[in-house]
């Protein structure tokens, strides 16, 4: 048993005989500056065109101050229109005498 792991043992170290180390190509630091210019470049056209972050933040604030503004309108001319009726409500009241022990 002993001789098998031994036998074993070498087999894989003797595996690895005659391979060699791999080799960079010799363009390959070449490639790699490339790929980073090209990078560099679209990144740089990315930052040019114009960012419109701003003004689609400022249509949603002046979209909420508008609807805001319609609504307290609204919410007055709702108002001024129950207290122009409340008029009448004192003659209903009168008719209608509900809490007076007759």
């Amino acid at each position: 048993m002993h001789m098998k792991q031994e036998n074993r043992i070498n087999e894989v170290m003797n595996s690895l005989e005659g391979m060699q180390k791999a080799k960079a190509p010799h363009d390959g630091f070449a490639k790699i500056q490339q790929k980073l210019a090209e990078q560099r470049k679209q990144q740089a056209s990315i930052r040019k065109q114009p960012q419109y972050g701003w003004m689609k933040m400022a249509a949603v604030i002046s979209l909420v101050v508008c609807a805001n503004i319609w609504a307290v309108t609204n919410y007055w001319q709702s108002d001024t229109m129950v207290s122009g009726n409340t008029g009448s409500y004192p003659q209903i009241v009168s008719d209608y005498n509900l809490y007076e022990n007759e």
